[in-house]
C-alpha cells in the first residue's frame, strides 16, 4: 500500500509555497506515494494542474478571516475520509487548521515553515499587527506542543528562528531547502519576443525584472524608486513587474507620481514565468525578508545577472560579486548604484549569470528535493514522528 499524504496549505494560489507542494506532489513516486490536498480558502489557481495530475484536491471554503478557527469542522470528515498516514501542512494558518483537527487523534504532522515570522524585523517590514503576531505565536506554541509536530523548514535562517521563537527542540526540526522543476520553465522560442511586443518594450531596450507578489514585504516601492534614477541616466532602460498583489494599483501610482509609468510594465499574474524572465538583462529582488526565495533561483536558472537584498536566506544562497550582487534592503542609493552596475558592465553580468545558473542547477535542482521528501515520508511512515530526528539536508 502506497503511503498516503494529506497536504493541508491554505490557498492554492501562485505562491512560493503553492508551487513547491504542485513540484512535490507531482513528482514524488505514484508507486509509493499517494497525496490528496486539501486547501482552506480560494483562490485555486493550481487545483486544476494537480486535478490533471490525478491529484485529489478540495477546496474547504473556509472564512477567509482566521479560517483555521473554524477548520475542524470541515477537516476532520475529511481526515475520516480519506485516513491519511501522514499530514503535511503548508503556511501558518494551515499549521493551525490541521493541528486543531488532529487533537485527539495519532496521525502524524509535517509542518513545512516558510517565513521567519516572528522575527521582529519581519513583523515590522510586513507591517502587521503585534498584538496579532503575539496571539499567533502564543497559539503555534501550544498547538505544537501538544501534537508534536515534525517540522521542516525551507532554510536554515528559518530554522533558526523557529528554534529561537516557538522554543522548537532542535532535533524537532529538519532542513529542506526548496527546489526547483526545471520544466516548468521551459518556453517556446520567440515566447519572449512576443511578450516585448504585447508590451510595448522596444527590441533593443535593457529590462530589469523583477517577480514576486505585489506586497510590502517585496520592497518594490524602493525598487521603483530606484529605476527612476536609472531611467534618467539610461533612457534605453525598462523595468517590468510579473505577478500581481495588494499593492498593485499602489505601486502603479507611483510609478506615474515619479513620471516612469511610459517605461514601467505591470505583466499581472503569469504562468508562463520562464518566458518572463527571458524577456529581461537583469532580475531584482529587493525584499525585505524572505524564508527561501523561489524567483532568485528561477532567474539564475535561466542565466540571469542577480541583484537582491543582504538578508538571512540570499546570504544563504548568493556570495555577493561571485554569482549576485547584495544590497541593504531599503536602501534605495546602493540598489540604484547596483542596478547601474550591472547595466554598464557587460563582464559582470556574464560572469554573475554564468556562476549564478551553475550553483542554481547544482543546489536547487528539483530532484535533490524530491529525494530528501522522500526519504522523510518513508522515514516518517515507518518509525514515526518522533524517531525520526535530527536535521536533514537536502544534498548539495
Amino acid at each position: 500500500m502506497p503511503i498516503r499524504v494529506l497536504h493541508v496549505i491554505t490557498t492554492l494560489g501562485r505562491g512560493g509555497a503553492e508551487r513547491q507542494l504542485v513540484n512535490l506532489v507531482c513528482n514524488t513516486s505514484a508507486e509509493e506515494f499517494e497525496h490528496v490536498v486539501c486547501y482552506l480558502t480560494p483562490p485555486g489557481d493550481f487545483a486544476a494542474e494537480l486535478q490533471e495530475a490525478g491529484i485529489q484536491v478540495s477546496c474547504l471554503d473556509l472564512p477567509r478571516k482566521w479560517p483555521w478557527l473554524f477548520a475542524p469542522f470541515r477537516l476532520i470528515p475529511t481526515l475520516r475520509k480519506h485516513k491519511p498516514d501522514i499530514i503535511q501542512t503548508w503556511l501558518l494558518e494551515a499549521d493551525l487548521a490541521a493541528r486543531l483537527s488532529a487533537l485527539t487523534r495519532s496521525i502524524p504532522i509535517i509542518n513545512t515553515l516558510h517565513l521567519t515570522t516572528y522575527e521582529p524585523e519581519t513583523i515590522r517590514a510586513g507591517g502587521w499587527p503585534r498584538w496579532k503576531i503575539a496571539v499567533l505565536r502564543q497559539l503555534d506554541r501550544w498547538t505544537a506542543r501538544v501534537t508534536r509536530p515534525l517540522f521542516v523548514a525551507v532554510s536554515e535562517t528559518v530554522r533558526v528562528s523557529a528554534i529561537k521563537r516557538l522554543h522548537v527542540p532542535p532535533g524537532d526540526v529538519r532542513l529542506i531547502y526548496n527546489s526547483i522543476n526545471q520544466e516548468t520553465l521551459r518556453s517556446q522560442p520567440g515566447d519572449s519576443t512576443q511578450l516585448r511586443e504585447e508590451f510595448a518594450i522596444p527590441d533593443s531596450s535593457f529590462v530589469y525584472v523583477n517577480v514576486g507578489r505585489l506586497a510590502p514585504q517585496k520592497g518594490q516601492s524602493y525598487l521603483l524608486h530606484a529605476f527612476k534614477q536609472i531611467s534618467v541616466e539610461h533612457p534605453d532602460t525598462y523595468l517590468a513587474f510579473v505577478g500581481d498583489g495588494p499593492l498593485h494599483g499602489e505601486l502603479e501610482a507611483l510609478a506615474h507620481t515619479l513620471e516612469i509609468s511610459e517605461r514601467v510594465r505591470f505583466l499581472g499574474r503569469r504562468q508562463d514565468i520562464g518566458a518572463c524572465l527571458e524577456l529581461g538583462d537583469a532580475f531584482v529582488f529587493p525584499s525585505l525578508f524572505e524564508g527561501l526565495p523561489l524567483a532568485p533561483i528561477e532567474a539564475m536558472l535561466k542565466g540571469l545577472p542577480f541583484i537582491g537584498t543582504r538578508i538571512g536566506p540570499m546570504q544563504e544562497i548568493v556570495t555577493n560579486r561571485e554569482n549576485g550582487l547584495l544590497i541593504a534592503h531599503g536602501s534605495v542609493s546602493e540598489l540604484a548604484d547596483a542596478m547601474t552596475e550591472i547595466y554598464r558592465d557587460s563582464d559582470l553580468r556574464q560572469k554573475l549569470a554564468s556562476s549564478g545558473k551553475r550553483l542554481a542547477f547544482e543546489r536547487f535542482d528539483s530532484a535533490m528535493g524530491l529525494r530528501a521528501w522522500e526519504q522523510l515520508y518513508r522515514d516518517v511512515a515507518q518509525r514515526g514522528i518522533h524517531d525520526t530526528l535530527g536535521p536533514v539536508l537536502t544534498p548539495r
